[in-house]
């Protein structure tokens, strides 16, 4: 899976036409505070205070009116109309409360009152109901955040599927949230096994951020691990009961290539995933129930067949 931030500075053509202009006046070319306004772009500042006050805080003026650079000061983040919505409407959903301390939140949403409510109601359906609920798990979430916040290593007793209670301390690796299934995940690295453990935060019984540090050599292990492990199986996808539908929103965090037989009416999905996935894509597999066909490898064919006839025995 691709990880990328949602408004990324090297993708801002505001932050782009500023480089551009420092990089200008830094080779002696002469602008004025007109000049710079000119090259700004056509963003939704809402008049010219916002700007100006941006073009005060990275730059000097001499008595000729032309700007100069001085690199003792920062530069205040300046957020556009839409980054400042989306933030209000992230400090307005308690399923996100835990990404930031009480206090904090409440002074970032005194803050933007003013800014524009997100009209979730009329352009945000949820599709999928079922899952985590959110705002139950809002402590654990919270804990999990601030150890891999601060780097600091978890104490947790984890129930698996039978009810057995698995009890340990652990370095948090990645906190995942799967969209189609409103389900959260903890990824964690077990040192003494050498592998990473996929746990839903829902069966935590408890969890409890460690003032013990995660060790320094984790993240190289982990993902050592993950390009060591990825596999990948193949499906074929027959057009009924919405299964073609149906796989693309299970599979859309994984990465996948896809192919379409004109011929046959079917497609082709090649899935890439990682071993602690692997109890998940089966179950999702079965979900599709005989609209889907694992054509490799062989090792998760048999398993499907495993599943399928331990089922059959069961209702024999």
């Amino acid at each position: 899976m691709a990880y990328a931030p949602l408004f990324h500075e090297v993708h801002s053509e505001l932050f782009l036409a500023l480089c551009r202009i420092i990089n200008a006046i830094a080779a002696g070319t002469r602008m004025t505070r007109a000049d710079i306004l000119q090259q700004l772009p056509n963003l939704d500042w809402g008049g010219l205070e916002r700007a100006n006050a941006l073009i005060d805080t990275l730059f000097l003026f001499q008595p000729d009116g032309s700007a100069c650079l001085f690199l003792d000061n920062g530069i205040a983040a300046r957020a556009t109309a839409a980054e400042l919505v989306w933030l209000r409407a992230m400090l307005d959903d308690p399923g996100a409360a835990f990404l930031l301390p009480d206090d904090l939140r409440e002074k970032l949403r005194q803050t933007l009152a003013a800014v524009p409510e997100w009209p979730r109601e009329t352009i945000w359906q949820t599709v999928q109901e079922q899952g985590d609920d959110r705002t139950a798990l809002q402590g654990r979430l919270a804990t999990i955040w601030k150890a891999l916040r601060e780097k600091h290593q978890l104490a947790y007793a984890n129930r698996d599927s039978s009810g057995q209670i698995h009890e340990g301390i652990c370095s948090p690796c990645r906190l995942e949230y799967d969209a189609a299934a409103n389900c959260y995940y903890l990824i964690i690295w077990q040192p003494d096994e050498a592998r990473a453990i996929k746990m839903r935060v829902a069966r935590l019984a408890s969890v409890q951020c460690l003032d013990a540090p995660i060790p320094a050599s984790t993240e190289e292990a982990f993902h050592q691990f993950l390009a060591d492990r990825r596999q990948s199986v193949t499906l074929r996808i027959e057009r009924q009961n919405n299964a073609v539908e149906r796989s693309f929103m299970m599979f859309a965090s994984y990465d996948k290539e896809a192919s379409y037989d004109e011929e046959a009416d079917t497609y082709t999905i090649q899935l890439y995933y990682y071993d602690f996935d692997r109890r998940e894509i089966l179950q999702q597999i079965l979900s599709l129930g005989a609209a889907a066909t694992v054509l490799a490898p062989a090792d998760m064919r048999e398993a499907i067949i495993e599943r399928l006839q331990a089922a059959w025995q069961n209702l024999q």
